[in-house]
């Protein structure tokens, strides 16, 4: 049985693509995952590198001296090392293995990728990100990780056998600066058998799921609930990443009795778990380069699940609710604008929303990812 190794900086249990990918795989070929989590996916093997050594304290002050004095230098490879640590501990197990395809779900594991590759394996990358201008609306990651992710991208992207990428602004973006054609491969969910759920007469029941983050400016979904008529209530299934962020979070919606934050549930129940609602809320102003063309797995998860969508007109986001007319989208990314077209809704109207999404849930799901994805191992395997 040939071996494909799959890379990822994330923990793969929560991370939905690298997750997607080990259970597409794994019935077919010898799948090794290598992360800083172990997988915990039947008839997956599972080999987890250290994030911290011994005193996680002295640890992280030593490797971020060690990461400004070359980056200082302009040793781009070397900083990027010092935000693997243990990776590079890995090598001779991973040469050993001796795989036919590695897979790396990051960037950063390109060049541990190209380290342990035999002569003949093929090597993918899922960009997940526009990785040049991942956070770019952020100075500290301008100086410090920019120049890092650009040496990478310029160093090894057009070694790979293939790239992929989650929308079409990607893509082009690649295409442009670095003269690769990435794949588009959109972040489906799983097919859910589910129906629309009823609307309550008088109560539009809005949630919005996700990362509490301070990039994608989530306190003005918060705000936008200043504007709505009191048929409206927006429930926050969100995990905390900042966490003074998060405070500000809890402390807005503390402040409004048409909020609510409720417990995060895993990730292979949340289009089931959401099924209950009426609209799926995501008002994500384009601080970034990413945030601006982004196709988040939450689009595609509130149309599995059935609901209604209200979005600002982010690029891409905005082109599939129009297309399948699922949903609503603002003029622009202030809270009053979306608010405008969520006070024009009614119940009919919701009631048609909704089931346009599910006719639009037996086309956006996982199934023909889970294809296609074979089709590219398959011939790079060939």
């Amino acid at each position: 049985m040939k071996k494909i190794l799959i890379l990822c900086h994330v923990n793969p249990n929560v991370s939905p693509r690298p997750n997607r990918m080990m259970r597409w795989l794994k019935d077919d070929f010898d799948v090794l995952i290598v992360s800083p989590n172990e997988a915990k996916i039947e008839g997956v093997r599972s080999l987890v590198y250290q994030t911290a050594r011994t005193n996680k304290y002295i640890d992280a002050l030593l490797r971020a001296a060690l990461r400004y004095f070359h980056l200082l230098l302009g040793r781009y490879e070397e900083v990027n090392w010092q935000s693997l640590p243990g990776a590079r501990d890995l090598i001779p197990e991973l040469v050993a293995e001796k795989a036919d395809l590695i897979i790396s779900h990051d960037l950063m594991l390109l060049p541990l990728a190209f380290l342990v590759k035999t002569k003949v394996a093929k090597v993918m990358l899922d960009a997940r990100e526009y990785y040049p201008r991942n956070f770019n609306d952020n100075w500290f990651w301008r100086m410090t990780r920019r120049p890092v992710n650009e040496h990478l991208c310029k160093t090894y992207l057009k070694m790979c056998n293939k790239v992929i990428t989650v929308s079409p602004g990607l893509a082009e973006e690649y295409r442009r600066e670095f003269g690769i054609e990435a794949e588009v491969v959109m972040s489906l969910p799983a097919r859910h058998d589910l129906l629309p759920s009823l609307t309550q007469a008088g109560a539009i029941r809005m949630i919005h799921h996700g990362y509490a983050n301070p990039s994608r400016k989530t306190e003005l979904m918060l705000e936008l609930m200043d504007y709505l008529d009191d048929r409206f209530t927006l429930d926050l299934m969100m995990m905390v990443t900042d966490v003074v962020y998060w405070n500000k979070i809890v402390d807005m919606a503390k402040k409004r009795a048409n909020v609510r934050i409720i417990p995060p549930v895993p990730m292979t129940d949340i289009v089931k778990t959401i099924n209950q609602y009426d609209v799926g809320l995501y008002l994500a102003f384009p601080t970034n380069f990413n945030v601006a063309y982004m196709l988040p797995n939450k689009l595609f998860e509130f149309i599995q699940a059935r609901l209604a969508v209200a979005i600002g007109p982010s690029v891409e986001m905005k082109t599939i609710v129009e297309k399948y007319e699922c949903g609503i989208v603002s003029q622009d990314f202030s809270p009053q604008s979306l608010a405008q077209e969520l006070n024009k809704l009614d119940d009919g109207k919701i009631t048609v929303l909704k089931q346009k999404s599910h006719q639009a849930a037996l086309a956006l799901n996982a199934e023909m990812n889970g294809i296609r994805i074979r089709e590219i191992v398959a011939g790079l395997m060939s």
